[in-house]
């Protein structure tokens, strides 16, 4: 683990031109890379939110190369509610730069300057870079809105942060949605962020999170799944006692890997192996 250790001293001290030199490199790599984007066979680890929380993000990167994982997958919602967002950005992009194609970052509905002013980000930005605050704003949000939208693994497994939207039909298409949306505006975009599934539904139904947002039910998900020839979905976006719920006949996979978000519940990830199988492991 030299490599966080090293880097956690370099990040001490660190002043705006360095961050925006990190921005830029990493802008460079996404700017490269497809809405959806497709990992090929290996060891996976994925991550869901993590919402600041920079000591499970530790051991999540200390896990991820002692066990030999080939890639690591985090589904977004990187910043906001509370401290050490800065930091948490800063060692995800510091390792995206160091290993492009084995490190992916897809968003999550947090990486959008209009949520992310109002829960913290934006704050954060202020107390730490004073006069450059708004700057680091505009230039941070230019980078996540490079950032992929899905992922699909060799066999079949759709990770994304929210879940199934209505009026896609072919995952194929995510690769022709509008890039670089600073503030999420397209309805197929925005579902994909947002969206949750419901046990009691069959279709889609509004969501309380706000317009644009729906409720999936297990008619909507399967006629999905099938459509695209998808064995699982793995996605983020809500927090359980557990740290994770299945849905759907367990071929849906909510998994939440933030401690620091809730005294209350545990933090998990998820593990796509060689073989194929599918686990969740606490972190």
């Amino acid at each position: 683990m030299s490599n966080w250790e090293s880097f956690s001293e370099i990040l001490e001290h660190y002043i705006p031109q360095d961050y925006l030199h990190l921005i830029n490199n990493v802008e460079g790599i996404l700017e490269k890379e497809k809405n959806l984007i497709f990992i090929p066979k290996g060891k996976i680890l994925v991550v869901g939110d993590l919402h600041r929380d920079l000591t499970t993000l530790y051991k999540i990167i200390t896990k991820f190369f002692q066990e030999n994982f080939d890639y690591l997958l985090f589904l977004g919602d990187y910043v906001d509610r509370g401290a050490k967002q800065v930091e948490v950005v800063s060692y995800l992009f510091f390792y995206k730069a160091k290993f492009p194609n084995r490190i992916i970052l897809i968003r999550g509905n947090h990486e959008d300057p209009f949520i992310n002013q109002v829960y913290g980000f934006f704050d954060e930005l202020r107390l730490k870079f004073k006069i450059n605050y708004r700057e680091m704003f505009k230039r941070y949000n230019g980078a996540f809105s490079k950032l992929p939208l899905a992922a699909l693994t060799w066999n079949r497994i759709f990770c994304v942060h929210g879940g199934v939207p209505e009026g896609l039909e072919d995952i194929n298409s995510i690769n022709s949605l509008p890039t670089v949306q600073k503030c999420i505006k397209n309805p197929i975009t925005k579902q994909l962020l947002w969206n949750d599934p419901h046990a009691r539904i069959k279709k889609f139904r509004g969501n309380n999170r706000g317009p644009g947002t729906m409720h999936f039910g297990k008619e909507a998900f399967e006629d999905f799944i099938s459509q695209n020839s998808i064995k699982y979905i793995i996605r983020s976006h809500e927090k359980f006692r557990n740290g994770f719920k299945t849905f759907f006949d367990d071929k849906l996979i909510s998994i939440f890997s933030s401690k620091s978000y809730s005294k209350h519940g545990s933090a998990v990830v998820g593990v796509i192996q060689k073989s194929g199988k599918v686990e969740v492991m606490p972190i």
